[in-house]
């Protein structure tokens, strides 16, 4: 029991005898000293009642006040040296500072990495540091904008991110259900109820695969190169960005690669064109996955293909007109994106003409790359030692889970150009 509430409680007491005493017909000596000492003890307990009020609240206020660990753990993240891990490593020396008390603080989150460094995901990223105005006024507009993580941040201008691809972190063997049947919407009368349907359900459990990205470094790039961290976070993230693309639209499943877009989309959610790219094929694939998805609005369907495909809709002009294919296809209102890592260009024939293939999707929250913990970074000083080089490996754990596939995705093949 609080201070205050003891206070109180021997408050009500004292006041009920004190009205015991007053309610007498004649008031004796006796009732007379002790109502004056009654008397006394209530004004002295007020003062110590409204003492134990302002300590207590003071008591909730520090209670109230935010946990900062984790906001100056990502603070420290952002300010990660790869460069000064990558010295150290080459030098033979420990981790020291801020480099060893991340890495020691994810081996405690995500377990000790096997031979190499633990590094955060926010030494990848690419992003000049904005000061953002916390002036009067904007707080509460600042309090309701969505914050990214390290990691979306890091996906976003990815090929996948903008198909709507989201990645997640993910522990041990998570699983991720599907409703596949038994939903829908009853209407009764007042009064009335509906019967509760079957609901038919799977689960998926994504399987941990690993990401290897090598890197060759001079030593006298490390020694002198002094925009060595920002061509570092380059390099390293677009190497894994592109891989990580590649593998969600083109993972075969086999060769522990994950299984992305091209295995997953069989039977009836794909189509050979094998004619040359045009607004009405693509308009009718679009349509179905708007149909499909019961989507509201054609801007949520999402068509990703390689640059190429572009190209051959930018240069087909409808007859005696200046508008292109393209020019009709954004149009219809759908979103666009066009990358060589969502598929490779086809062999060329005599007349250079090849094929690739197009994927339509709906929205966002179907497709997902779980993230198992933080990347790692193993350097390596002696293997091209020979050369003068340091090698530096990384490794990212994760894999690609795509749901919905029946009513969410569409894989057009055989989709012909002309360079």
């Amino acid at each position: 029991m609080l201070k205050s509430q003891e206070i109180q409680l021997a408050q009500s007491k004292r006041r009920e005898r004190m009205a015991e005493i007053q309610k007498a017909d004649e008031i004796n000596d006796d009732g007379r000293t002790e109502l004056r000492s009654l008397t006394d003890a209530y004004q002295n307990a007020e003062t110590e009642y409204r003492a134990a009020v302002i300590l207590e609240d003071a008591e909730r206020a520090q209670i109230k006040e935010p946990d900062n660990a984790g906001r100056e753990f990502e603070r420290e993240c952002r300010s990660f040296d790869l460069t000064a891990v990558v010295g150290a490593l080459v030098d033979g020396k420990p981790l020291s500072g801020r480099e060893a008390e991340v890495n020691e603080e994810l081996e405690q989150r995500h377990g000790v990495g096997q031979k190499g460094v633990r590094f955060p995901w926010e030494a990848l990223e690419q992003r000049a540091d904005a000061v953002t105005d916390a002036s009067a006024g904007t707080s509460g507009e600042l309090a309701s904008r969505p914050t990214m993580n390290a990691l979306e941040r890091f996906f976003e201008t990815s090929a996948a991110g903008r198909f709507g691809v989201n990645v997640l972190q993910v522990s041990g063997a998570p699983s991720f259900p599907e409703i596949t049947s038994g939903t829908g919407l009853s209407w009764v009368a007042e009064g009335a109820g509906a019967d509760a349907g079957t609901i038919t359900t799977t689960a998926t459990s994504p399987a941990i695969k690993t990401a290897t990205a090598r890197y060759l470094l001079t030593r006298q790039a490390i020694r002198q190169n002094s925009a060595l961290q920002q061509i570092l976070r380059r390099d390293l993230s677009e190497v894994l960005r592109e891989g990580i693309d590649l593998a969600i639209f083109r993972g075969t499943g086999a060769d522990e690669q994950p299984a992305g877009f091209e295995t997953v989309l069989t039977g009836g959610r794909t189509a050979a064109l094998t004619d040359v790219a045009s607004f009405s094929d693509f308009l009718l694939r679009a349509t179905e996955i708007q149909e499909t998805a019961k989507l509201s609005d054609p801007s949520q369907v999402r068509i990703a293909g390689a640059p190429i495909v572009a190209q051959t809709l930018l240069d087909t002009l409808i007859s005696g007109t200046a508008v292109s294919e393209m020019d009709r296809l954004k149009s219809a209102g759908f979103s666009t994106l066009w990358s060589s890592q969502v598929s490779a260009r086809g062999a060329r024939d005599a007349t250079d003409k090849g094929a690739s293939t197009v994927y339509f999707g709906a929205g966002s929250n179907n497709a997902y790359v779980p993230t198992w913990g933080s990347p790692e970074l193993i350097v390596d000083p002696y293997s091209e030692s020979k050369s003068g080089k340091v090698a530096l490996t990384m490794f990212a754990f994760l894999d690609v889970l795509i749901q919905r596939t029946a009513t969410h995705y569409f894989k057009l093949t055989g989709v012909q150009d002309r360079a």
